[in-house]
């Protein structure tokens, strides 16, 4: 105990103005072994900065390290009734990743092993150091309420799977920082919950982090509807848009978020550019899958294997999106 104590005081005391959540991260990240989970790093930062109440910042012996605290002005001066709101979480990719290899819909144990080894060597190609896998890595075929097949249920296999595919990245990519955002897919494990188990949604042992073990990779979970931008580039799973996408999915997602932006979830590889009148160009994209083409489901599609390499310079961004036709890439 005495050591988490010292070794947040120590932090704080470098990093004075930095936010707690992105010191939270750092805290955590080097020393996994004092601290059970994220919130837990949080805390004891909150506990020493004063953030924690009144009596927290009486009793504290060191007071050097407290934030100031802003005099709150009244938010809700005609006292409405307490809202539900929840806002989306926001994450930005660091300005130190330059080049990433962006995966999306593998859906395992349905995946295609022959796209994702094509993919995986041209990242290892291409030099990048950064993987972010844009949802439905997991296909959860077990927990959907559609009518099944039940000699495909194997939540289990599923979730060792996903781990398998964990330890190969960080086996082969040791350096590169590896991101993993749930898809509508992975979103059926909480559905699922919800419906026939709602006892356990609280319990953390059930989070699909927690059952993938995440940590144990050096993989960064961001919880499922995280707005994820790239420098100016919003990358999106691509679930959040109904239907199938249309003639051209892209053209489709830029009608819906009018701005640059990138999603997997539709199967396809498609661009579309539009010019703002007066304004700038703004480039969308989809990218293709990295599992089977003729599911049961739907076996006449026109879904294609594919991924996308970006780069990013602060706020600039190149989108290289990739087919995989005919085991070769495009």
């Amino acid at each position: 105990m005495a050591l988490k104590g010292t070794v947040a005081k120590a932090m704080l005391k470098r990093f004075p103005n930095t936010p707690t959540m992105t010191l939270a991260k750092k805290l955590y990240k080097e020393n996994p072994e004092l601290f059970t989970d994220l919130e837990d790093a949080r805390g004891r930062l909150r506990y020493y900065n004063g953030t924690t109440g009144v009596a927290s910042r009486v009793c504290a012996s060191d007071k050097s390290i407290f934030k100031k605290i802003k005099v709150a002005q009244d938010t809700n001066p005609f006292k409405l009734p307490e809202s539900s709101t929840t806002p989306r979480d926001v994450w930005r990719l660091p300005k130190a990743n330059k080049k990433v290899l962006l995966l999306s819909d593998l859906h395992f144990p349905f995946q295609d092993n022959e796209a994702i080894t094509l993919a995986l060597n041209y990242g290892k190609e291409q030099k990048v150091d950064t993987i972010f896998i844009n949802g439905d890595m997991l296909d959860f075929f077990s927990l959907s309420f559609h009518e099944k097949d039940p000699r495909k249920i194997d939540l289990a296999l599923a979730l060792e799977m996903g781990r398998q595919f964990f330890q190969s990245l960080r086996d082969n990519f040791p350096r590169a920082s590896i991101y993993y955002i749930p898809g509508n897919h992975e979103k059926r494990l909480e559905r699922y919950l919800v419906v026939k188990a709602p006892e356990l949604l609280d319990v953390a042992e059930w989070r699909l982090d927690v059952l993938l073990k995440v940590r144990d990779y050096d993989v960064i979970y961001l919880s499922h509807g995280t707005k994820c931008y790239f420098g100016k580039l919003l990358v999106e799973h691509g679930d959040k848009i109904r239907g199938t996408g249309g003639v051209n999915p892209a053209r489709t997602l830029f009608q819906r978020l009018k701005r640059h932006a990138i999603c997997g979830h539709f199967h396809r590889t498609t661009e579309a550019t539009e010019k703002i009148y007066d304004g700038d160009v703004v480039v969308s994209y989809s990218t293709g899958c990295l599992c089977e083409l003729e599911p049961h489901y739907m076996e006449v599609n026109n879904h294609n294997h594919g991924f996308a390499i970006v780069e990013v310079n602060n706020s600039l961004f190149t989108v290289y999106n990739k087919k995989i036709v005919n085991g070769k890439i495009y």
